[in-house]
């Protein structure tokens, strides 16, 4: 087991440096030996990244740099090949539990699916089908409207209408990426007639009507705080009364964090619930339509704004 104490840190670990780098060479190669980790190997491989200095991490990243490919999940996010973080093509092979089935690379897709971060997307695509299910139920046959920003493949959507279909049901889905929305309408062929597609940055989309749900739950980790409150501002004013708005956030608390920054170069803006409240009280929004909640592994929060009905 490496020693980990005080790594690259203070002067004993310049003292040590070297043999430190020995250590971590001997361990990153065992793993490329058995073609990737098995669970037993994730507590050190956290312990390792996690306590790394900035002016280490190129370091780390060439002694990863086999897998750092688009052929892993981490290395997809790596290189990203549709030239931002969290592109919808990744987020679906997190909610697919894709795994390249290529024995160099497969371990490496199994280790990143164990991370809590990808558990917690996994979750929240859950907990988006939840809450469209329990809209339908109490809207029944009232025609609804729902707004998804940032809406990526739009897999939530699909599970919720393949399980439950309901014609009254209608989404407005915007996304700055056409490859996104071409994806989505293939993956969606049979609802086409239910959704409606919008290929603009939410920042300057403007929409003509008002919706009784409006969803985001991977975009807003993006935005600094002063857009990230111009926007609640902004569309938080298109709630229906009786109706709400919820966004999603990672966590400051998120054991992955620096695995995704170290290997997956894939940066968010981490934030708390105190920080979502304070937000949304900015936003002039009142404290009694106000809630956070979170998804199981409480790693993605979701600051939840109902509209009172007059």
């Amino acid at each position: 087991m490496i020693n980990h104490q005080n790594i690259f840190t203070g002067k004993e670990s310049c003292d040590h440096s070297a043999e430190l780098i020995s250590q971590y060479e001997v361990f990153v190669s065992s793993l490329f030996q058995k073609n990737g980790p098995d669970p037993e190997d994730d507590i050190q491989i956290i312990e390792i990244i996690g306590q790394i200095a900035s002016g280490q991490i190129d370091y780390i990243r060439r002694l990863m740099m086999p897998i750092l490919n688009p052929e892993t999940i981490i290395g997809f996010s790596y290189t990203k090949p549709f030239g931002y973080n969290g592109d919808f093509f990744i987020i679906e092979k997190i909610y697919q539990h894709f795994v390249n089935p290529h024995p160099y690379y497969r371990k490496w897709d199994d280790f990143f699916h164990r991370l809590p971060a990808a558990i917690a997307v996994v979750n929240r695509k859950k907990l988006a089908v939840e809450i469209l299910t329990k809209l339908s139920r109490k809207r029944r046959e009232e025609q609804t409207s729902v707004l998804i920003l940032g809406s990526g493949p739009v897999t939530e959507v699909n599970e919720f209408l393949t399980a439950a279909p309901n014609p009254y049901m209608h989404f407005d889905l915007v996304d700055l990426d056409k490859r996104a929305i071409a994806y989505a309408k293939s993956k969606n062929r049979l609802f086409l007639n239910q959704l409606n597609f919008i290929n603009q940055n939410v920042i300057r989309y403007e929409p003509d009507r008002h919706f009784d749900l409006i969803w985001s739950a991977g975009l807003f980790d993006y935005f600094r705080d002063k857009h990230f409150v111009y926007l609640l501002k902004k569309f938080y004013q298109l709630v229906k009364p009786g109706g709400e708005m919820i966004i999603g956030n990672f966590n400051v608390e998120n054991p992955s964090r620096k695995i995704m920054e170290v290997l997956g170069d894939w940066f968010l803006y981490h934030r708390s619930a105190d920080d979502l409240l304070y937000f949304a009280l900015q936003s002039g929004i009142p404290i009694e339509n106000i809630s956070v909640v979170a998804e199981p592994l409480g790693i993605n929060l979701f600051l939840r704004l109902t509209k009172s009905v007059i």
